[in-house]
């Protein structure tokens, strides 16, 4: 049996034990799917508290390495789906309301399709630690009236490097999360999963797929509707200084881009504009920061949350060379 996720209130450093076994399980091939909730805001995840009258639930998915956290990963978790579907839908899914994810994942890969752990990295454990103190910023609404509404937000580790793959993993989760509380209301699960531009680079990839035609196949499966498909979206990043269109249109990737148009057409790839001061923020630019200027530089700090900076210089990451010199 899966063991207990921490709940909204425990303390993540209390459940070390837990949250290493969980890790254990998933690496050693022992959770199916492979994937493992480590915190949850409620048991009833991922069912907001008032249940929406749609027979769709919205989950957005910020799928990352937070190696560390950002204030550029921060602005994605806080978008709103008007920001990122078409008008009609939006207006359609949220009748009535401030539009709002029904829930949100924070989702943490143990295995990257290109990103192996290198030396001087954040540890699983240390990163899970990041990505609590990360959620505490992550709101419900970008509304002042709603600012003290706690997001519906859960935080999990994958088995699984693609996006292809962590869809179809998810939907088969809560496919069988539904299965096994009859007692709560059914609902169809949409996947939105936000990410830079570098990333969707990567998804667009066939050298990901094996081939161009088997990159189509599965990229169609991944992002058609139901029940043919996974149902799910991807919400884009615009690039720091970038000359892409809200299509896509007349950038200097056209040729790549021109391979998933059909999906750019279509809406279930979209592009947005996140705010300019944070856009050209990443993990990366944060540990080499601390590589060349130390810990007790402050030219990293304004890249990452207050507190997740204060984890940081508490365990004192990224300080060391991961690839020193030698004689």
């Amino acid at each position: 049996m899966p063991l207990s996720p921490s709940y909204a209130g425990d303390e993540m450093a209390a459940s070390r034990a837990s949250i290493m076994a969980l890790l254990h399980r998933l690496q050693n091939g022992l959770s199916h799917p492979p994937i493992e909730i480590v915190h949850l805001p409620h048991s009833r995840w991922p069912l907001p508290k008032s249940p929406p009258n749609r027979n769709t639930l919205q989950v957005m998915v910020l799928d990352a390495s937070f190696n560390p956290p950002t204030l550029a990963h921060l602005s994605l978790a806080n978008t709103l789906p008007s920001c990122s579907n078409k008008k009609e839908e939006t207006e359609t899914m949220y009748t009535n309301d401030i539009p709002h994810y029904d829930a949100k994942l924070l989702l943490l890969s143990v295995r990257n399709a290109d990103k192996a752990l290198k030396p001087g990295d954040a540890t699983h454990m240390q990163r899970l630690h990041m990505m609590e103190i990360f959620s505490r910023h992550v709101t419900h609404h970008n509304n002042i009236q709603h600012s003290q509404e706690l997001p519906n937000l859960a935080i999990a580790i994958i088995d699984e490097p693609t996006f292809v793959g962590k869809s179809s993993i998810l939907q088969t989760f809560f496919k069988n999360w539904f299965a096994a509380t009859p007692h709560n209301p059914h609902y169809d699960i949409q996947l939105n999963f936000m990410l830079g531009f570098d990333t969707l680079e990567r998804l667009i990839q066939p050298r990901y797929y094996g081939s161009q035609e088997q990159m189509l196949t599965s990229l169609r499966k991944f992002l058609s509707p139901g029940p043919e498909g996974d149902n799910s979206r991807v919400i884009c990043a615009r690039r720091a200084s970038s000359s892409f269109s809200a299509t896509f249109g007349h950038s200097s990737e056209s040729t790549e881009l021109a391979l998933v148009q059909e999906f750019i057409a279509s809406g279930r790839i979209s592009i947005i504009d996140i705010e300019e001061d944070v856009r050209s923020y990443s993990s990366s630019e944060v540990r080499d920061t601390i590589r060349r200027l130390g810990l007790e530089s402050r030219e990293w700090r304004k890249l990452v949350p207050n507190d997740v900076a204060t984890y940081i210089i508490r365990e004192n990451l990224y300080s060391t060379d991961p690839y020193p010199e030698t004689m």
